[in-house]
Parts: structure tokens; C-alpha cells; sequence
């Protein structure tokens, strides 16, 4: 079967004419017809049939299973041919949340042979978006952050450690006095929030709901991780965060949460289903988790 075939019968399928798709590939009408005339041969089918009275090429049952396969089919060979191509360069195409990289990045670069660390291409973004990155091809490894172990069909997930969650409070705060805390304590307390690609906004929905509160919000869905702690530095809100990401951060103080919800930030290794690690990039994998287990 040519893959060329499954990618006209897909735009047939979009544009349901012979000739408009002709003109999308710049090829004759001829080529395009005989093209589906293969696929149903193939499939011992009949893919389209044309509606004379409204003078339209409409999709069989047959055809619309077909299109469905040929889309995944056409996406998995763009898939490939751009791995394909990155390999002459080899880059390693890394995706690091903003907490992550806080809280390791350092660490990474010190642990990271020179040689390798100079073709990690790192990309910042929150881990749901890493996540769709990696799914698309855009990036091959990433470290992501969740609050449960992840499950995804296609991408192969190392769980490498987990971080409990603090409160973060200014040092001109008067709960900076404090040690511990309960979230039923912070009822009446101004919360900084978060963009919804950080996981924090989970957790903090999960600790609002166990302690049946709603706080009121100070500044509403911050979208970089430094922003928020200059906020709670300034003593305009406090903010849920993994402890670590602020250790040793001038002006802020972490309390421990004493509630008993098990609610943990979890670090994982994600590298999308089917991509084949370089050497490089298995012993960059390799040093990845032996850093993350090393910070525990």
C-alpha cells in the first residue's frame, strides 16, 4: 500500500472533490481517482460514492474507519521522518517544567557530562504542555511533574522520586511565626493561584475541598513559578508550593502542612512510545534519575 494513496483519500475525505485535492498535491485529477481506486481494491471496499443530486463525493463506512487509521498512519510517518531528520543533528530535545528545573537544573548541569549537556535543546513549559509536546514530537524526554504517578498509553513514565507541599508565607507575615500549619487555619487567608499548567492547581483544590473552604484568591492564575514567590515575598498572599522550590529563598518562609491528605508532587521521566534513545541519550536518562534520586 502507498502511503501517498492514504494521504489523498484523507484530503478526499476533508474536501470531498476530486479536483480540489488534485490541485492540493499538484497533480492530475487521474492520479487522485486511480489512487482510491487502489485503496479499495486494497481493502476489497468501496471507500467513496458520488450524491449526483447534490453532485458530491460523500464517504462510505468503509471510508470514514479508513480515514480514521489514515490520519494516525499519516501522523506516525511525519513523526517519523522528522525524528528521523533531528538524528543528523543530535540534539536531545529535553522538556523541564519551571518547579522542576528549580529544583534540579543545577544539579543536571553538574552531573551532565559537558559533551552531552551542550546538545540538550531544554524546553520550559508547564508539564500538562511538555506532556503535549512530547505526544506531538516537539520534544523526546521530559521531566514532569504530577499529583499522582502518571498513566499515559503512550508514553513510557519512570517515577523517579516525590516532594511534599508547603505553605508559603512572607517573612513580614505573622504566620511566618509558625512551624505548621492546617488549611482549615487558612480559611481567611488571601491565596496567590496558579496558571492551570501547573499541577499545584490540583492540589490545592484537593486540600480547599478536604478542608471545606474557599479562600479567598489575592492574584489569580500567576503564570510563572517567580512571580508567584516575589508575591508571597511581598507579603500580598501565600501560595501552595513544592517545599523544595523555595528552600532558601530570602524573605520566605515554608510552613508544613498539617493536614494527614497525602498529597505529593511526583516527578517523573516521560519519553514518548516508540523513540529510540541515542547512547547519549540513554546515559542522559541514566544521570537523570540518579540526580533526581540523589535530591531526595
Amino acid at each position: 500500500m502507498n502511503t501517498r494513496d492514504l494521504q489523498y483519500f484523507q484530503a478526499l475525505v476533508k474536501y470531498k472533490n476530486y479536483t480540489r485535492v488534485a490541485k492540493e498535491f499538484g497533480v492530475s485529477q487521474p492520479t487522485v481517482t486511480q489512487a482510491i481506486k487502489r485503496l479499495e481494491k486494497e481493502f476489497d471496499a468501496q471507500l467513496v460514492y458520488t450524491d449526483r443530486a447534490h453532485r458530491q463525493n460523500m464517504i462510505t463506512r468503509s471510508g470514514q474507519l479508513l480515514a480514521a487509521s489514515a490520519k494516525t498512519i499519516n501522523e506516525q510517518i511525519s513523526l517519523a521522518h522528522h525524528s528521523i531528520d533531528l538524528v543528523q543533528e543530535r540534539q536531545i530535545r529535553f522538556g523541564l517544567p519551571p518547579i522542576i528545573g528549580k529544583l534540579l537544573v543545577a544539579k543536571i548541569a553538574k552531573k551532565v557530562p559537558g559533551s552531552i549537556m551542550r546538545r540538550v535543546r531544554i524546553c520550559e513549559a508547564g508539564s500538562q504542555e511538555l506532556l503535549s509536546k512530547l505526544l506531538k514530537g516537539e520534544i523526546d524526554v521530559a521531566m514532569l511533574g504530577s499529583v499522582a504517578p502518571l498513566d499515559e498509553e503512550k508514553v513510557y513514565v519512570q517515577l523517579l522520586t516525590k516532594r511534599p507541599y508547603s505553605i508559603m508565607v512572607s517573612a513580614k507575615s505573622p504566620l511566618a511565626q509558625r512551624k505548621k500549619i492546617s488549611f482549615k487555619e487558612l480559611a481567611n487567608q488571601h491565596f496567590i493561584t496558579y496558571d492551570k499548567q501547573y499541577v499545584h492547581v490540583a492540589a490545592m483544590r484537593s486540600y480547599f475541598a478536604y478542608a471545606h473552604i474557599k479562600p479567598t484568591v489575592a492574584v489569580y492564575k500567576v503564570p510563572d513559578i517567580s512571580w508567584v514567590k516575589e508575591l508571597v515575598r511581598e507579603n500580598v498572599g501565600i501560595a501552595l508550593m513544592v517545599r523544595d522550590a523555595a528552600k532558601n529563598e530570602t524573605g520566605i518562609v515554608p510552613l508544613e502542612i498539617d493536614d494527614p491528605l497525602p498529597e505529593w508532587f511526583y516527578i517523573s521521566l516521560a519519553i514518548r512510545n516508540g523513540y529510540v534513545l541515542s547512547d547519549e541519550e540513554q546515559h542522559f536518562v541514566k544521570l537523570l534519575g540518579q540526580v533526581a534520586k540523589e535530591d531526595e
